[in-house]
Parts: C-alpha cells; structure tokens; sequence
C-alpha cells in the first residue's frame, strides 16, 4: 500500500479515536465531577471551615 493510499484511513483512525476519547471524558466528569458532586460552598459554610466551628 502506498502512502498516499493510506492516508485516508489514517485521518479516520484518529477521528474515531478523538472522538472515543470525547466520550470517555465526558462519562468521566459526570460520573465524577458533575455539578451532583460539588460539595456546598456559601459563605456560612466557608466561614465554619476556616474558623473550625461546628456550628451550621
């Protein structure tokens, strides 16, 4: 097979695989970093954790 024959399978192996790679990273941030995972974060629950008060 010559190179330039090649070519076109070589663009679309890397697609596929970019786009295989988009996939799995999007499964990955909502599995584990999506907004249901955030911990709260207002400034009453900040102020308790700097100030190492328990009360909430």
């Amino acid at each position: 097979m010559t190179p330039a024959a090649r070519r076109p399978h070589f663009w679309r192996d890397i697609s596929i695989l970019l786009v295989a790679k988009l996939v799995m990273l999007t499964c990955l941030y909502f599995l584990f970093f999506g907004p249901s995972h955030r911990p709260l974060a207002d400034s009453a629950a900040v102020s308790a954790q700097i100030l190492g008060s328990n009360q909430r």
